[in-house]
């Protein structure tokens, strides 16, 4: 297939969520549109670097957020259009018990990948400005501050340097519907200073090109703040 060529060997541990990162990715740039079919799980195993369960699961969750179809016999076809993205996530919101759970989850599929991108079409002067955000962000801690502001605004720059309108207006969506629980997940100065730490990780990534420290400085980060807001002490 044309888009064999972007798909990247996975090598870290949760291998499933790169998979979906992806995918999704792909379908949001355009690569993949409706009807499209998927490898097999053996080609993707193979081009991914990872084993036919870890496929498995990220054909699952796909499936699961209404992205894929699996046919009996036939194979996994593409169900989603970028627009369709966000009645999907407007639908996870509404579901009580797991709405919380997918926004992070979209969040973790989403913004490795605008890491990924910003590593590699951020300019210099969205580098500058990313650099007096996190500043304004250490300043706003050190004053008692949740710095949750420049957070948003450290998340948001990112995405405006990843060069896709598309990415940058459903991450807005996500973090106006997290609002609360990212204030929640910081409430406590350790978490702060934490936060703000891994900002400078991620933008150091993007700063040199290295898009793939990017996408694992992105989901490190995240994957704290779910953990600080899923187990607050």
């Amino acid at each position: 297939m044309a888009i064999e060529p972007q798909l990247q060997v996975v090598r870290r541990v949760r291998v499933y969520e790169e998979i979906v990162s992806q995918i999704t990715s792909l379908i949001l740039s355009g690569d993949f549109t409706i009807g499209d079919k998927l490898p097999s799980e053996r080609e993707l195993g193979e081009r991914f670097g990872v084993g036919r369960n870890s496929v498995r699961e990220a054909t699952r969750a796909l499936e699961s957020a209404h992205l894929v179809e699996t046919r009996q016999g036939e194979g996994t076809f593409i169900i989603a259009t970028p627009d369709s993205l966000v009645p999907v996530l407007s639908a996870r919101i509404s579901e009580e018990a797991s709405g919380v759970h997918h926004l992070f989850e979209a969040r973790r599929v989403l913004e490795p990948q605008i890491a990924a991108l910003a590593a590699e079409r951020a300019a210099a002067a969205e580098l500058r400005e990313l650099d007096r955000i996190l500043v304004r962000q250490r300043k706003e801690v050190e004053a008692g501050g949740s710095g949750i502001e420049e957070d948003t605004q450290f998340h948001m720059a990112l995405a405006g340097a990843a060069k896709n309108e598309f990415l940058e207006k459903l991450l807005g969506t996500l973090l106006a519907s997290l609002r609360e629980l990212r204030e929640r997940s910081v409430r406590r100065m350790s978490d702060r200073i934490r936060s703000h730490e891994t900002h400078l990780k991620i933008l150091d990534a993007v700063k040199k090109g290295q898009e793939k420290d990017a996408v694992a400085n992105m989901i490190s980060h995240l994957l704290e703040i779910e953990g600080g807001e899923v187990n607050p002490e």
